[in-house]
């Protein structure tokens, strides 16, 4: 398990990402998408105050 960055336009949005290897490929899987940076830090920002 991992956090993946992938940058659209101007914007970097992040997801926790599984690989698992199926033969000679590695797939995959999005488990959990964060948001962009901003979004995840507002978030993080409000679950310190409470």
């Amino acid at each position: 398990m991992f956090i993946r960055a992938n940058k659209r336009k101007n914007k970097v949005y992040y997801y926790i990402v599984e690989s698992k290897r199926t033969g000679k490929k590695v797939n995959l899987k999005v488990l959990l998408y964060l948001g962009s940076a901003e979004r995840i830090y507002s978030r993080l920002k409000k679950k310190v105050r409470s």
